[in-house]
């Protein structure tokens, strides 16, 4: 039974991992919606450059606090996990196996909390991205941050 606990455990945490990998294009390659028409070519060309070397530190700042935030999240829940599983399986044959599931469950909610995180470090840079093109003079025809 602790196996099966266990196995499951990890496969929703690996779920949950690869799910988080799922990601637009990199920074490098992103690029506002403008009208080529109305829009000064060489000189945005220019401007996204600029602009996408400040969304890129940017984006370095955001990925270093979700790494801290994540493993903050995930240690939190681990924790908690635990102790609720041994609080509840107490006195139980199966007081172990409670803490290891409420452990990954606690690991795993740990890592989903991280949303709010994930979504901006996906759509922050391309704000910053958009907003310094349109503070240059460009109009931006996209939604802000989504290309």
């Amino acid at each position: 039974m602790i196996f099966m606990t266990r196995t499951r455990a990890f496969g929703l945490i690996t779920v949950l991992a690869v799910a988080g990998c799922a990601e637009l294009e990199p920074l490098t390659e992103y690029r506002p919606v403008v009208d080529p028409e109305r829009t000064n070519m060489p000189r945005f060309e220019r401007d996204l450059k600029a602009c996408r070397a400040v969304a890129l530190q940017v984006e370095a700042d955001y990925r270093q606090r979700q790494q801290e935030q994540m493993g903050a999240n995930i240690m939190a829940g681990l924790v908690l996990g635990a102790i609720t599983g041994a609080v509840v399986g107490g006195g139980t044959n199966y007081q172990g196996e409670l803490a290891a599931y409420g452990a990954a469950s606690g690991m795993a909610a740990g890592a989903a909390a991280n949303d709010y995180t994930h979504d901006l470090v996906t759509y922050g840079p391309r704000r910053v991205v958009d907003r310094c093109m349109a503070e240059r003079g460009h109009t931006i025809l996209n939604d802000i941050g989504r290309g």
